[in-house]
Order: structure tokens, then sequence, then C-alpha cells
């Protein structure tokens, strides 16, 4: 599916000589059900598919859009949204009548759908919706698939609009990628893009790529899908109402979660290690073994990095562990940050062994296999946290073992850089025992 246009923007009518248009050489006509009309070409550049196999004298894909938007509207109008805003209510009768128009146009394989805002009261607009009038050349299994993504995304960024037309791409494109998941719970367009947001799980989820969106933004359907799970589809019901308050609509948003976003956004970050070849045994999406695509940030018997987190994002680290003794130590700071430690077995994830803020030195006694290690931070405002932090069977030493001599030597040698972490810790201890009763 290729979606990557901004969708929520003014735009002239295909009939009108928009940026997606009919050409004096289309024959234009429409198709009328309930509250939708749907413009097509039956000749000309834009024909679309003309088979009539019911022999009513429309033809069944046009048809069959228009019966599958009364359908999403039906949807959106039981789970709570509101109805989009008509043309009636902004002072317009465009396309012909005071229905909802969708206009199917050949996008050339440069798109296949957008929303085009014809005009607002204040913040709120009504617009019209553009689909692709024969998907020819796109990779969608059936048209029925087809029209069931554009149809229910397109006209859910008709809802969004009615509350507010200005909002954050990923927020846009996240939710209406999830309304499609709304309306058909299998759409393999969700598990794709949801999949794309795996990839880069440790980019902030409220700060996507700069420039034209991208699959990212149209990802983080996936967060919006984890609140359907955790509470219910009203939830997001409410965060389109708090556009009205909010300027800002990250930080609706954020009103809305209030003082669960950090649980929630922990939460979220583990369901994600949960997905693919690891899904199975811990609480999870109802399709995760379906998602794919995420990334470790690093792997080893011994995991010595020097990371950055970054807000409302996550990251996954993957550790040999021989068997025994494993530590965790992470250098002062880190404020915001958990992390939780995950065994395995055939890759299938477990439950934590143990859940932590990022403050805090860990050591455990564990048997051979591979854990995982997620790091997520959902401090709002905040500027990401680079941290040296080491995981590992010699992350730190049992101190009644260690000479002093040896730590000043090791310390000051050539391999310091790598283990910064280590020395900071010896350091501290050598001030501790300079200071301590028996050494006045």
């Amino acid at each position: 599916m290729i979606f990557f246009l901004p969708l929520l923007a003014f735009a002239e009518r295909p009939d009108e000589g928009g940026f997606f248009s009919y050409t004096d050489s289309d024959v234009l006509t429409h198709y009328d059900l309930g509250v939708f009309r749907v413009h097509y070409s039956i000749e000309g550049p834009n024909q679309t598919i003309l088979d009539d196999e019911d022999q009513n004298g429309i033809p069944d894909f046009v048809e069959e859009v228009a019966l599958t938007a009364e359908e999403v509207f039906s949807v959106y109008e039981e789970t709570g949204f509101r109805i989009p805003l008509t043309e009636a209510e902004i002072g317009l009768e465009l396309g012909g009548s005071p229905a909802f128009d969708y206009y199917l146009v050949d996008f050339g394989g440069s798109s296949d759908g957008m929303f085009g805002i014809d005009g607002c009261i204040g913040s709120r607009c009504a617009g019209h919706m553009i689909i692709e009038n024969d998907f020819s050349g796109y990779g969608y299994s059936s048209l029925t698939e087809a029209i069931s993504v554009l149809v229910s995304h397109e006209f859910f960024h008709a809802v969004q609009a009615s509350y507010h037309s200005e909002m954050e791409s990923w927020l846009s494109e996240g939710m209406a990628v999830w309304a499609e998941h709304l309306f058909e719970p299998e759409t393999k367009d969700f598990l794709a893009f949801s999949s794309a947001y795996l990839e880069d799980t440790e980019r902030s989820i409220n700060r996507p790529p700069a420039g034209m969106t991208t699959a990212f933004s149209y990802g983080t359907a996936l967060w919006f899908a984890f609140l359907q799970e955790q509470k219910g589809e009203g939830i997001l019901v409410s965060i389109l109402e708090a556009f009205d308050q909010e300027e800002d609509s990250s930080a609706a948003m954020f009103s809305v979660l209030g003082d669960e976003t950090q649980d929630l956004w922990t939460e979220f970050a583990r369901w994600n290690l949960a997905t693919g070849i690891r899904s199975g045994e811990v609480l999870s999406y109802p399709y995760a073994d379906r998602l794919y695509g995420l990334q470790f940030a690093e792997d080893g018997v011994q995991l010595v990095e020097d990371h950055r987190f970054y807000p409302f994002a996550a990251s996954y680290f993957l550790l040999e562990h021989t068997g025994g003794t494993l530590k965790f130590t992470i250098e002062e700071g880190g404020q915001g940050l958990i992390f939780s430690l995950h065994p395995t077995e055939d890759q299938v994830v477990f439950s934590a062994v143990e859940t932590w803020t990022g403050a805090e030195r860990k050591s455990w006694d564990l048997p051979a296999g591979i854990y995982y290690l997620v790091g997520s931070f959902a401090e709002r405002d905040s500027n990401s946290q680079k941290r040296n932090f080491c995981l590992g069977a010699t992350c730190f030493p049992d101190e009644e073992e260690v000479d002093d001599d040896v730590i000043k030597e090791g310390c000051g040698g050539e391999n310091a850089y790598l283990f910064l972490i280590l020395c900071t810790v010896f350091q501290r201890r050598l001030v501790r025992k300079k200071n301590s009763p028996s050494s006045l």
C-alpha cells in the first residue's frame, strides 16, 4: 500500500482540476447509496472496473465501494466517533449533492488514496475521499481487501477532521491505519505497517522522520491497537475529543492517558518483544505471531553499551548467557529508564525475571540460555539519555574479591574506556574505603 502523501490538506476535487483529477475525455457518472455518492469514469484515462455480474447497471467495483463505506460509517458511529462534518454544515454543496463523496481516480502508482479538505468552521473541517480507480499493479490480495483498506482509512481522516484538522502525521496516519484494523481486524495492511514500526522502535513514537510521511508514521497504528487491547476502543474516542482542548495533538493523547502513561508504555515495549517467533507464551497481541521486524540494538555474551535512549521509544538487546551469575549495572542518571530481563526457550519469550529502574545495580543466578533485555523510556518533555550500561557475568566484581592495586592499574590502562562503568564503581568503592571509620 502506498499512502505517502499529506492527506489532511485543502484540495480541489478531481472534477475541478485537483492534484489527482479527471480529464476532459473522461465520461463521468455517479452512484448514490445512503449518505454516500461514488463518482467514477466509464470511459477515458480514469475509467474504473466496469464488470457488472449482477447486471443491475452499476459496476460491481463501484457498488462494493459504496456498500463498504456504509459499513465503515456504521462501525465508526457505533464505536462512538463523531460523524464527519457535511458540506452543508460548512455552507457548501459540492459533488452535486450533500452526500459524503468518494472519487475513483487513477493514481498511476504514486499513491492509492487521499482525503482532501473542502472547508472548515474554525479547526473542524469537511472534505472528500479519493481512492484508486482499479488497483491494477498494486499489491493487494484482492479488490475486496483494497476497498476495505482505502475506504476505511480515508473516511477515518474525515472523522479526524471533524475534531481538528491539524494533527501530527504519526497520530493522524497511525490512528487511520488502526481504524482499518477496527473495521477489519484481519487486514494485512495494518499488520505490514505495524511490522514497519517494529523495525524502528528506538525512535520516539511522536518524532517520526522529517519530510514526507513515511511507513513509521503509519506503523504507529500498533500503539493505538495496544491501547485498544488495554483500554477498549473508547480510549481512541477520548483522545480525539481531547483535541478540542489541546493545540498539540501529542499533548492531547498524553492528557488522556495521564498517570498511566509510563506503565502503558512499559507494557507496550514488552508486548512488542513477544511478537513473531518470540510470541506464544506471555501476554501480547492476539495476532502477535503475525508481527515481524523487531530489531535488537546489540547481542553477545557480554553487553557493554554506550547507548542512547529516547523518550517514548524502546531498545532491545539479546544476551547469550553461559550460566551462573548474571549482572547489570548502569552509570548514574538513567531516571525514567525501565528495564526488564526475559528468559527464552526455543526463542519464545517468557515473563520477566525482574523489572527495575535504570538507577539500580542487579545480580541474578540464572541458567545458560538466550535472554532479552528491554529498555524503555516514557518521560514526557524529556531529552534523550545516553548511558553506559553493562549486562553480563563480569559487569562488576564481588567487592571482597578485588584488590585495590588491580583496580587502579585496570582503570588507568588502555582498556579504561571499555570498562568505564566498572572503573566508576571501583573508584567509588575506594573513596568509601578511604573515608570509612576503619581507615581513619
